[in-house]
């Protein structure tokens, strides 16, 4: 006796088959998504880092106060003034005395840059550098 069709239940397995197959499917297209954008906010951070950094040194080593700043960006590494930035920059600088405990000219500058990101509490990227009157 030949059959010819499909039965139900043959069609049900593969639907559940397939069904199963694009969840999977969805689930790493998600994966990859968030993997890529994670990874493209961490480079954008490093470089906000890094613009932090040269700003601190253009200002010289005279010119640059002792105190902390904030500066927020974009999602694409651009200064901003929105209300609710993607990235927001936190410079500090200190000085270290010398030997004797006195502050003066041949004292080092450190330069500490946190970056922090608006959708996660901790921080993605810090960085710590040391300015001398003769540069970083």
């Amino acid at each position: 006796m030949t059959r010819r069709g499909v039965t139900l239940i043959e069609l049900l397995v593969a639907l559940v088959l397939l069904g199963l197959s694009l969840a999977g499917l969805a689930a790493l297209w998600g994966f990859g998504f968030n993997v890529t954008r994670d990874s493209q906010d961490m480079a954008v951070a490093y470089s906000v880092a890094r613009q932090e950094v040269e700003r601190a040194k253009n200002l010289s080593f005279f010119f640059l106060p002792e105190a902390t700043w904030t500066t927020s960006y974009d999602g694409l590494g651009r200064p901003t003034a929105e209300a609710n930035p993607h990235f927001v920059a936190t410079v500090t600088v200190h000085t270290i005395p010398d030997a004797n405990g006195k502050l003066n000219t041949g004292c080092l500058r450190e330069i500490s840059v946190t970056v922090t990101a608006r959708d996660q509490a901790a921080p993605m990227f810090q960085t710590l550098t040391y300015l001398s009157r003769g540069g970083v």
